[in-house]
């Protein structure tokens, strides 16, 4: 029987890089992708201004990207705030090529589909549709979708986005990255360059989901891709014995934009720091992986539930307010001492603010108990 220190299920960002990252820790790992060479994944593909600082070091410069400095925000499809950068504050990316990228000089089974697994006090049996394994640890790294997550009963997914993207021939709009509000509920359209092509997508939340909405956005008339996301909603029941869980298995997905890549892979470092350290002691507890997360992702992350309670549901009464040049500006350079979005200097900033309108919103964020 073939046998692996850790067999992790799914070769997208997170998969992929949590075999680089163990594979810096000197542990032996299999990844098994049910899909092939350059599979294409529905995905807005964009990546924050951090994205090199977390990436394993052989993958930094491995792939094409598009960078932007030109911020825009539309509301109801007019132009109503812009910020333009010295230097890029965001990338896009082609799914297809970053995660064949990411892939390169790991150790992967393309089209092999995982079945089922059985744990045992020393180790886990894998089956997949052409092979048996076996394992010290189980990662489920398969997105949505995650079989590993429904095989062990971890995280229910409770919050789901649908969103669609289509690309278009490209109409050059150079360095910037557009954002559309106003049109969807609890939702929000995009429009970037990336390599030869212009994404144009939009999303709400799946009870609010009406399919054709980046058609808002742009009409052009080209194949609509529609995929679902789940949201990170406080689920902390991401490991049970040798099974855990990373990246969009375990909805660690930004709550507030959608935004999933980063932070997969950040997870993914994260969770290969738990492993090297349980190795080290011989223990197979991931608590001192959800206690790094809770440090870090996760902490921003509630901050991020917040904002997204009032922006959304009051972009109506806050637009006024938000959609100015310097606002857009400090959102944006909130990045710049971790590499993403820090959502609890703008939550701090929003929530000092003398307007009356932010003092409203304020009020019935702590009538609804949210904070």
């Amino acid at each position: 029987m073939e046998k692996h220190d850790v067999i992790i299920i799914g070769g997208g960002p997170a998969g992929a890089t949590l075999a680089h990252f163990l594979g810096n820790y000197n542990i032996e790992t299999l990844v098994i992708e049910r899909g092939e060479h350059f599979r294409d994944k529905t995905c807005a593909g964009g990546l924050p201004k951090g994205i090199f600082d977390i990436l394993p070091e052989g993958v930094k410069s491995n792939f094409p990207y598009t960078s932007y400095n030109l911020f825009n925000v539309f509301y109801k499809r007019k132009l109503v705030a812009s910020a333009k950068f010295d230097e890029p504050f965001a990338y896009g990316v082609m799914r297809s090529q970053f995660d064949e990228s990411l892939r390169r000089g790991i150790n992967i089974h393309y089209s092999e589909r995982f079945i089922s697994f059985e744990e045992s006090k020393n180790n886990i049996i894998v089956k997949t549709d052409k092979n048996i394994y076996e394992t010290k640890l189980l990662v489920g790294a398969d997105g949505i979708g995650s079989i590993v997550s429904v095989l062990s009963g971890l995280n229910k997914k409770s919050k789901i986005v649908i969103a669609e993207e289509k690309e278009i021939p490209k109409i050059d709009y150079g360095e910037s990255l557009n954002v559309f509000l106003g049109d969807f509920s609890l939702g929000y359209g995009w429009r970037f360059d990336k390599n030869n092509v212009t994404s144009v997508g939009a999303g709400s939340l799946k009870k609010y989901y009406k399919r054709g909405l980046s058609n808002l956005v742009d009409k052009t008339v080209v194949p609509i891709k529609v995929y679902p996301i789940s949201l990170w909603d406080k689920d902390l029941n991401i490991f049970k014995g040798r099974v855990v869980l990373v990246g969009e298995a375990g909805s660690i997905v930004d709550p507030f934009n959608a935004a999933g890549i980063y932070h997969s892979i950040y997870s993914s470092k994260l969770l290969a720091e738990s492993i090297k350290e349980n190795f080290d002691k011989g223990s197979f507890s991931f608590a001192n992986y959800v206690e790094k997360l809770n440090a870090t992702i996760f902490e921003e992350f509630k901050y991020a539930l917040i904002l997204s309670s009032v922006f959304y549901p009051m972009l109506s009464l806050l637009k006024s307010i938000i959609f100015k040049p310097h606002i857009l500006e400090f959102v944006v350079n909130s990045q710049n001492e971790t590499g993403y979005l820090s959502y609890k200097s703008v939550f701090e900033r929003f929530s000092k603010s003398k307007h009356i309108e932010v003092k409203i919103a304020m009020l019935i964020l702590k009538l609804l108990k949210i904070i």
